[in-house]
């Protein structure tokens, strides 16, 4: 598997090939580099999977707080909160997992407005 270093997002799986935020090799972030790794290390290389959407959905070993203080400090990291996004590479991307996790939150959050709007 080639691991390549790109400068956004934390961590994508494609398959073949990996992409981690070439600043993740700062020392001072060995320990997400190495977190981050690992999960993309876990995915299939299916399109949709539910060991896959366990994974994105469980509690990861590295601490969130550590993860947003590196997002801020590489905003460009952030899109990796994108369910479709664009690269030179891999042209139009989508992440099911951040698709379906979405659309679940806004059908609970609809679902409580109407609720809320109607008691």
């Amino acid at each position: 598997m080639k691991i390549s270093y790109i400068d956004s997002g934390l961590g994508n799986n494609f398959g073949d090939e990996i992409e981690l935020n070439k600043n993740l090799l700062k020392p001072e972030y060995k320990q997400i580099h190495d977190a981050v790794l690992k999960h993309e290390l876990e995915h299939t290389n299916n399109l949709f999977t539910l060991h896959d959407l366990k994974l994105d959905l469980s509690s990861s070993k590295i601490n969130s707080f550590d993860v947003i203080k590196f997002m801020w400090k590489h905003p460009r990291s952030f899109s990796q909160l994108l369910p479709i996004y664009y690269t030179k590479k891999h042209g139009f991307v989508y992440d099911i997992n951040l698709i379906i996790i979405y659309s679940f939150g806004l059908i609970f959050f609809s679902l409580i407005s109407f609720i809320a709007l109607h008691v």
